[in-house]
């Protein structure tokens, strides 16, 4: 691909997002900011007017944490109530350095504050009366060529990871670390080790990789629905990342993400089994193998094999055994106190529950949460032994005792409004709804995921979902001048 293509940003794009944290936020900056910034290509009234709106919508979901803490703060001390469990807890005080050295509120900060300069800076293109109609933004011929350069990178990127990752998976081998191995207590019972990837926890791998995976699952959905591969791939491509990457989610350990995954391939597999028993019995051999129903035959074979091999299981339960030993996933040294499949998270849940009964407007607050309130509640609610004292591990409890009813509708009406943006940002464009509809798949399934985890205030996560919008949100590779 030469340095000239307009499509080089976004195909770099995914090979930053799977390089891990370190990084992630440098390639968000980098293509959906530097690089549309360096071009001087001009913006329209009507996009004008959606990129302004989004990244206000992203100054907003920043903010929101920061302005409750401020208001707590002026009523209580927020800290009233710190308590100190070295080495858990070594310091304990209030200040904005906390906050700002989270990538996820810098990435959103950065991200709102980049487009917006951007607009502002006088890129703008004298384009005619008629383009302060929404529907100008489906006339860019771009659309296809920026998410074809995602898809294919998208593709190359994971093959890449994949590979990394299952090296990992079988020998314990992380680049990351000094000593190059992983610890004992991430081997599971069969010998293997959960994945970490290029991320700080096999759950953040989970959690990214449930996005690519359901992102290629809509791609062959929509293939199948449209009969067309003007989607950025084609059913093999999106069908390639749909599996590598739910070996992925498989070999983190992720047990509800994995449980989530199966859901979206149950639907996929219904859709395309109701789609194959309508085809009619009296076609012709080849009319029934001509290229229009060759994807649902295709896609019809893996939900066979799952099917047979599910029979087989079913009344074999020493084959049942046998394969339920193969993929427990969770690691055995996690010191623990909680029995059964969801440890000690009813505990988690428990506190955070306490946690906002005592705050139910406005919640604990950020700072207190992170600098030792948690572990007050820890010791109030009789968990004082339990080794690791961690956050909710479910999302909706995390904003809740975090920043009470009030933060919570916040975010949610934040999210409500996003999701409309991109919906005007779509338009009539296939491809921009096609995006749209990816992010809508996704962002469901790490709903669902967040039953147990913290799923959208992990960065990793929250780089998906940025590069997703920042695809729908960042300038025309041609300016709409170019057009009249």
């Amino acid at each position: 691909m030469s340095l000239r293509n307009p499509a080089l940003p976004f195909f770099l794009l995914p090979f930053f997002l799977l390089a891990g944290v370190a990084l992630q936020s440098a390639g968000l900056y980098l293509c959906l900011v530097l690089w549309i910034f360096s071009t001087g290509q001009g913006v329209g009234v009507a996009s004008r007017r959606a990129i302004l709106s989004t990244a206000s919508l992203l100054a907003i979901a920043y903010l929101i944490p920061v302005v409750l803490q401020s208001i707590v703060a002026l009523s209580v001390n927020p800290l009233q109530f710190c308590f100190i469990d070295p080495p858990r807890v070594t310091k304990c005080h209030v200040d904005l350095k906390s906050w700002l050295k989270s990538p996820v509120s810098t990435t959103f900060l950065g991200l709102s504050v980049g487009w917006t300069i951007y607009i502002l800076s006088g890129k703008v293109s004298s384009a005619k009366k008629s383009s302060q109609d929404f529907s100008s933004l489906n006339v860019w011929n771009d659309d296809n060529v920026r998410l074809r350069g995602f898809a294919n990178g998208l593709l190359y990127s994971t093959a890449i990871f994949f590979v990394y990752c299952l090296f990992q998976h079988v020998t314990g081998f992380n680049v990351l670390l000094k000593t190059k191995m992983l610890a004992d207590e991430h081997q599971m019972p069969n010998g293997n080790y959960r994945v970490f990837g290029f991320y700080g926890h096999p759950l953040s791998l989970a959690s990214g990789s449930l996005v690519w995976s359901t992102m290629a699952l809509f791609g062959l959905w929509s293939i199948h629905k449209k009969r067309s591969d003007a989607f950025g791939l084609n059913a093999i491509g999106w069908g390639i990342i749909a599996v590598l990457h739910s070996a992925l989610v498989y070999m983190s350990g992720g047990r509800t993400a994995l449980l989530v995954l199966a859901i979206f391939w149950g639907i996929l597999t219904l859709v395309v089994g109701l789609s194959l028993m309508s085809l009619k019995l009296t076609m012709s051999r080849r009319k029934f193998f001509n290229t229009k129903n060759r994807i649902p035959i295709l896609l019809g074979v893996i939900p066979a094999v799952i099917g047979v091999f599910s029979s087989v299981v079913y009344f074999n339960r020493d084959v049942l055994q046998a394969v339920a030993e193969k993929i427990v996933t969770r690691g055995i040294g996690g010191g623990t106190l909680g029995q059964g499949p969801l440890g000690d998270r009813e505990l988690f849940w428990q506190v955070y529950l306490a946690m906002w009964r005592d705050a139910p407007l406005l919640g604990q607050g950020y700072f207190a949460v992170e600098h030792g309130l948690r572990t007050h509640y820890y010791v109030q609610e009789g968990f004082a032994g339990l080794r690791d004292k961690f956050n909710a591990h479910n999302i909706f409890l995390e904003v809740l005792g975090t920043t009470g009813l009030i933060g919570f509708f916040g975010y949610l009406l934040v999210c409500v409004l996003l999701w409309v943006n991109m919906k005007v940002l779509a338009g009539r464009s296939e491809q921009r709804r096609f995006v749209v509809g990816a992010l809508g798949c996704a962002f469901l399934a790490n709903l669902l995921h967040g039953l147990t985890q913290n799923t959208f205030f992990d960065s990793a996560v929250s780089a998906c979902y940025l590069a997703l919008i920042g695809v729908l949100v960042v300038p025309p590779l041609k300016p709409p001048s170019e057009l009249d």
